[in-house]
């Protein structure tokens, strides 16, 4: 049987039957998302499942078996469910757009392969994505850089739009027909360069910014002390929650220079009457009233784990776990708080495979050193970044087969490198029946377990010498 993510518990026989019905039925014993499968000898197949997603999941499997076993099935019984409830992969579309037909045949791909989360990230330096009716400078001053230069790719003229209304909701739509939720992410107060460029007067000191053109970490960051800022960073949140209706929506918190924090006279005043003098907390302070707020509205804010430096944010936040051996964040979810793990040297797929080959992303074992329990973790996300991503093709060949290998952990849990090669067929040519292009061969088999040199030659090249310190702490 070569089917991934692998299955819990099976049974299988040497006889092979010939399928002439389905029937389906909800069991109420069983969890959300658990199923049993059983192929009779009479040639029924029965699948019982805690709700439709379980039924949905089931047919998944049987795609595989099909594949590798032709029109005969054998007689058998599988029971599965997955290890976590929490189980994503996230698009980067505001450094390069990718269009909704694209992106649809993506969401294929996730869910035949059994992820329930698509974390959308819009908004960022270089680009925003998401139509505003309240705030038409969204769609216009913030959604077009002047060109775009990123490393060795450089293209003449203005880039960007917003993803229409009408095509947000039909991203939500389908999704939600293959029980999907779609995450839309707003970060803030970092990486908003693009919003300040539409609304300088959120920016401390009301300068003038523009939509970046290329990668990094900027200077340009909102301004708490100005009651505009968090009042218009709620109603845009009002607006993106008409959009979506996710239970999750991420706030993003990563990469937040204090600097202009540190020389506005505003800032300085609000730091010394709430008594902060961490810049780390005095983000937080910005972003838990954002938390509050979405809370009210019945939303779980997620965050990235730059946040958990400082010790004050509001404990109905998820964290996302990107950087790595971060005892903060360790802190965090061993005093009750949860995690979605995307750790940067296993699981970003935008990464060259000679940097993150596919053996070192199916090794990542999410029982974090230094966690108490495994109850912490909310679930894991696969994440690909689209600085140096323009096209479908590179795009599809960086995410698979890795995003296969993180489906897998997510689901079946961690299996040695080489019998996760073994159960690989039968995915592998349904993925590309459906048009997924996968990475080379050759790349998927690499032996390396180490972090090779390439990566830090990597980070020198397309990152600042504080960010490299960052990663390296």
């Amino acid at each position: 049987m070569k089917i991934i993510p692998i299955p819990k518990d099976t049974a299988f026989s040497d006889r092979c039957v010939e399928v002439k019905k389905t029937v389906t039925y909800i069991d109420s014993s069983l969890e959300k998302e658990e199923y049993i499968l059983k192929i009779c000898e009479n040639g029924t197949i029965n699948i019982s499942a805690g709700s439709e997603s379980g039924i949905f999941y089931a047919k998944q499997t049987i795609k595989q078996l099909k594949k590798e076993y032709g029109s005969s099935l054998p007689v058998c019984i599988i029971r599965d469910k997955p290890d976590f409830e929490y189980r994503a992969f996230m698009l980067d579309c505001a450094r390069h757009m990718f269009p909704v037909d694209e992106i649809k045949k993506l969401i294929d791909a996730m869910a035949f392969l059994k992820l329930n989360k698509f974390h959308w990230h819009l908004t960022d330096d270089q680009g925003w994505r998401i139509e505003s009716e309240k705030y038409p400078k969204l769609n216009t001053v913030a959604a077009v850089r002047k060109h775009s230069d990123f490393g060795k790719n450089f293209e003449e003229g203005p880039y960007g739009r917003v993803y229409t209304k009408n095509e947000l909701t039909q991203i939500v739509s389908y999704c939600k027909e293959r029980f999907i939720e779609v995450i839309p992410e707003f970060d803030i107060p970092g990486h908003t360069s693009a919003l300040l460029a539409a609304f300088p007067e959120l920016a401390c000191g009301n300068k003038e910014v523009e939509v970046k053109t290329h990668q990094g970490i900027f200077k340009d960051v909102i301004c708490p002390a100005k009651e505009e800022s968090i009042d218009t960073v709620l109603k845009i949140f009002d607006e993106i929650c008409e959009i979506f209706p996710s239970e999750y929506i991420h706030i993003g918190g990563d990469e937040t220079p204090s600097k202009q924090w540190e020389s506005c006279p505003e800032c300085q005043a609000l730091m010394q009457k709430l008594g902060i003098k961490d810049y780390h907390e005095y983000q937080n302070f910005f972003m838990n009233k954002v938390i509050a707020h979405l809370s009210e509205k019945g939303k779980t804010c997620i965050v990235w784990n730059d946040a958990a430096k400082g010790k004050n944010l509001d404990s109905r936040a998820v964290m996302h776990y990107w950087k790595e051996n971060d005892k903060a964040t360790l802190y965090f979810a061993n005093g009750g708080g949860k995690l979605i793990l995307s750790p940067f040297s296993y699981y970003y797929t935008d990464y060259d495979y000679d940097i993150t080959p596919l053996n070192r992303t199916v090794s990542f074992n999410p029982m974090l050193k230094g966690l108490n329990s495994k109850e912490s973790i909310l679930g894991l996300e696969v994440p690909i970044w689209t600085e140096y991503i323009s096209d479908n093709e590179r795009l599809e060949k960086m995410l698979f087969p890795r995003a296969i290998a993180v489906a897998q952990t997510a689901w079946g849990g961690n299996v040695d490198y080489h019998h996760f090669l073994m159960k690989f067929n039968s995915c592998k040519d349904i993925l590309e029946e459906m048009g997924i292009q996968l990475g080379d061969v050759w790349l998927w088999k690499n032996k390396r377990t180490a972090m090779p040199v390439g990566w830090l030659k990597f980070l020198k090249r397309n990152y600042s010498l504080d960010y490299i310190k960052n990663q390296l702490k």
